[in-house]
């Protein structure tokens, strides 16, 4: 190689180096000033849980049936909620203690508190002969069971939409067979500030008793079930607002199981996909046991299954011994109702939500027991009853204790309930008879707060 080409190799090495060095440099340099200019922004952090905020603005509806509408608040606040029924709206004064009855028909009602008045309300509506229908705020996600949608048994399913936007709705039906198709019951919609119903013997008519599944795609909807029986031998006949329950569960206890001689059947279903099985147990005031010659249940996966209990039932016992409750421990999730006719008339009972704090009930006319179940041990649960006018009538402390029911005898006028466990929860309902026949009164923690979600800014 001769010197002039020593030199070029040598400046084209050089260019070279030059290069490369600066492809590294320039990008290096680049993100070093970029991390030394303040932008403003910070590195997104982590979502926090909603925050639990006052209430200024509340909503409990009544499902169509009955007529009155009884209207409380827990709030210890005084004046005017709005008790609306399609085009009319009334008002009811409600103070401490105290119970207004706002007279309407048989329309869905939507009851409003605001301000002061949100925190706490509570409703009820109940007919002749006796039916009591679960008044409630709306919730997205619920299960109704022992549904009828035959010739003699029919169910009416009701959605409500308390809210100006339209609501979305989903029902998942559930018959002995398994999954019942029901595509007029999927993406139903609901107007703002309406109510639509379904009656079930029309939409899908079967002869098998059912459970449904009611879920909320969009919006706020408060769904109910209007249980009707007609011409079932002996003039039994009857209506009932049947309650729904918020889950499935491996453990279901129903409270308030009436006294009587006619039909007694439990209604079991299998939400799940697996074969299951499940033990029945009834609840006295003394234990809760499993009764001799009642065999486990098979739980077919997505059915539902039907037991009647009346033989069994009055076996057990009357009067002080008889049993109050049921409990059906399974080894898949299940829900559950029990039908009783007491006096000719339909009653339901339903699984309910237990009571970490004080739970309350609007409660009609007739002879009232209070029945109080799942204690989680020795405990003692504070009783207070007033009338309309919010005079105390008693104000008690019941001693409960686990695997057993306590019964509490309610005094004549009782109006409003409202039970304070301390150190368990508890399963709390009340057992109405009249002359017209019986019902089963859940109560609830009424809702005093509201959730704001976390909400942060983020980038564009």
């Amino acid at each position: 190689m001769t010197s002039t080409e020593r030199r070029t190799a040598r400046v084209a090495r050089a260019r070279l180096d030059v290069t490369t060095v600066a492809a590294v440099l320039v990008p290096f340099l680049a993100v070093l000033a970029a991390l030394l200019v303040d932008t403003g922004t910070t590195a997104p952090r982590q979502g926090a849980a909603p925050t639990s905020t006052p209430l200024t603005r509340a909503s409990v509806i009544c499902p169509a049936g009955g007529s009155d509408v009884l209207v409380t608040s827990t709030s210890g606040a005084s004046g005017e909620v709005e008790v609306r029924s399609g085009q009319d709206v009334r008002s009811a004064r409600v103070g401490p203690g105290t119970t207004a009855e706002v007279p309407l028909d048989e329309r869905a009602a939507i009851v409003t508190g605001e301000g002061d008045l949100a925190p706490g309300l509570v409703a009820g509506r109940f007919s002749s002969p006796l039916a009591s229908f679960d008044c409630r705020a709306p919730v997205f996600d619920q299960w109704f069971t022992g549904v009828g949608a035959g010739a003699k048994h029919r169910s009416v399913l009701q959605l409500v939409n308390p809210d100006e936007g339209r609501a979305v709705v989903d029902v998942t039906v559930l018959g002995a067979d398994g999954v019942v198709p029901a595509p007029m019951l999927r993406g139903i919609t609901v107007d703002g500030g309406t109510s639509r119903p379904f009656p079930l013997a029309e939409i899908l008519p079967r002869r098998d008793e059912l459970a449904l599944h009611v879920t909320v795609v969009r919006g706020r909807i408060a769904a109910s079930v209007r249980d009707t029986v007609r011409g079932l031998g002996r003039g039994r006949t009857g209506d009932d607002g049947l309650a729904s329950q918020a889950a499935p569960a491996a453990s279901n206890v129903l409270l308030g199981v009436p006294s009587g001689t006619g039909p007694r059947t439990l209604v079991l279903a299998n939400t799940s996909t697996s074969q299951g099985r499940a033990t029945i147990s009834l609840i006295t005031g003394d234990a809760v046991f499993v009764p001799s010659g009642l065999e486990e249940v098979e739980l077919p996966p997505q059915s539902v299954v039907v037991v009647p209990l009346a033989t069994v039932l009055r076996a057990a016992g009357r009067g002080e011994d008889r049993a109050v409750g049921l409990q059906v421990d399974s080894t898949v999730a299940t829900t559950a109702s029990l039908s009783a006719f007491v006096k000719g008339d339909l009653a339901t009972v339903v699984p309910v939500a237990a009571l970490a704090g004080p739970g309350t009930a609007v409660l009609p006319p007739g002879e009232k027991t209070l029945v109080l179940g799942r204690a989680e041990g020795p405990a003692v649960v504070t009783v207070q009853v007033r009338d309309a006018d919010g005079t105390v009538l008693s104000d008690e402390r019941v001693e409960v204790r686990a695997g057993r029911a306590d019964s509490v005898p309610l005094p004549d006028g009782a109006r409003l309930v409202t039970v304070t466990p301390a150190r368990t929860a508890i399963d709390a309902v009340v057992l109405v008879v009249s002359d017209g026949g019986a019902t089963v009164v859940r109560l609830r923690e009424p809702v005093s707060t509201g959730l704001v979600p976390d909400v942060d800014v983020g980038l564009p």
